[in-house]
């Protein structure tokens, strides 16, 4: 097959995708990995151009240009990989000095000792290393990625396509080079069944290697505006919205295993006098070290939130009303504790604690934590208080308020 002819037809098909990367990038912008795969796209495209004006054209630009602008997109395709996932690219040094010694092993194959075979072996070990990397990327993140319900598991169909594409485009390279060192080609300009094979098949699985990149990147894109949309921006907590889902979820899970969970509402004590006294800026900051004191104190099973201004929820998971009353204990002594806050402040927090009943809905469990946390503010704050309707049902009798524990009549 005539080599210009099907440069032109690759050129279309990159040209192709080239528009609908500009189409992706006008109706989602900021898509990462989008623009890397945009100059890898275009770099592609320069690179089979120079190639079909073999015929008319120098040797300098219809092989060492065309080939390093191939090697070029090759190494951009593996950088937009790596900006998807949000990843050092690590074979960044190493791909640049591989193009480096492979563009003076192609002059030197091209000017001092002319060999075909040596020519197309150097084109297929770049691209065959920068796909192998892609794919090795994808299969390290592959691992780490949840499995569960939401996180990043809506990514891994589309990372599990992509990382298939580039491990087939590996092997496609490597068996290139071991076609082409059985049968080396007499010459370029008019393919044999091998080297169109190859070319074929290569335009096929960058094309398919491009569509699932734009695929990842749409999945992670909505991710994180999901995470945006659960997440409070000052504490980096989620909020409240996400934490009723959670406890809903594992209300009905705890109704289902009968097994308990409990709830723990705090409060900063006297918060606004902080904001009207020293400013917003100040308060942010002891909003941002309650919640590493919180975060310290708890197992990474639990979940915190901030519930909404100074006040944050606490999910305790398998966990009985005594030992969320020691934990809560826990919080409320490390929080007291807190030193080099802005102006030497003190800061204490009260915390209603309740732990869930039988059959109990959301609302109801949320509104008896909340009165607990209420009488903990009431009683004089620095408390943790335990639900009222828990100590009737224990027939434990009412206690007086004192630092560190009340429990509600």
């Amino acid at each position: 097959m005539y080599m210009p002819f099907m440069m032109g037809g690759y050129a279309a098909a990159v040209l192709l995708m080239l528009a609908g990367c500009r189409v992706v990038t006008w109706s989602v912008p900021g898509l990462r990995g989008v623009r890397f795969l945009t100059w890898g796209f275009g770099c592609g495209l320069a690179g089979v151009i120079l190639m079909a004006l073999r015929p008319f054209a120098p040797a300098w630009l219809t092989i060492l240009l065309a080939n390093l602008a191939i090697y070029a997109a090759q190494f951009l395709l593996y950088g937009a990989v790596a900006d998807c996932l949000g990843a050092w690219p690590g074979f960044r040094r190493a791909g640049l000095a591989l193009m480096t010694v492979a563009l003076c092993g192609m002059a030197w194959f091209t000017y001092v000792d002319p060999d075909l075979t040596a020519r197309i072996l150097i084109s297929s070990a770049v691209p065959g290393s920068c796909t192998a990397a892609s794919a090795a990327l994808l299969l390290r993140h592959l691992r780490k990625a949840p499995r569960g319900i939401g996180g990043s598991a809506t990514r891994l169909p589309a990372m599990k396509a992509l990382a298939g594409i580039q491990i087939l485009l590996t092997v496609q390279h490597l068996l290139r080079c071991v076609l082409t060192l059985l049968y080396p080609p007499a010459q370029i300009l008019h393919l044999d069944l091998i080297q169109a094979a190859y070319t074929y098949t290569n335009l096929i699985l960058n094309v398919a290697g491009g569509c699932g990149l734009i695929w990842l990147a749409l999945c992670i894109h909505r991710e994180d505006l999901e995470a945006r949309a659960e997440t409070d921006g000052l504490t980096g907590l989620l909020n409240r919205r996400a934490f009723e889902e959670i406890l809903t979820r594992e209300l009905r899970r705890a109704r289902v295993a009968t097994t308990s969970l409990a709830i723990l509402l705090t409060d900063i004590d006297r918060f606004k006098e902080v904001n009207d006294s020293l400013g917003h800026q100040a308060g942010d900051e002891v909003l941002r070290r309650v919640t590493r004191a919180l975060r310290e104190s708890l197992r990474p099973a639990d979940v915190l939130s901030r519930f909404g201004g100074e006040e944050f929820a606490i999910l305790l998971r398998d966990t009985n009303l005594g030992v969320a009353e020691e934990v809560a204990e826990r919080l409320r002594l490390h929080v007291a504790g807190l030193t080099g806050l802005p102006s030497g402040l003190h800061i204490t927090i009260s915390i209603g604690v309740a732990a869930n009943d039988v059959n109990e809905r959301l609302e109801e469990l949320v509104r008896r934590c909340d009165e607990a946390l209420y009488r903990s503010k009431r009683a004089g704050r620095n408390l943790v208080t335990l639900s009222r309707e828990y100590q009737t049902a224990a027939g434990m009798a009412p206690a007086d308020a004192v630092p560190g524990l009340s429990l509600t009549s």
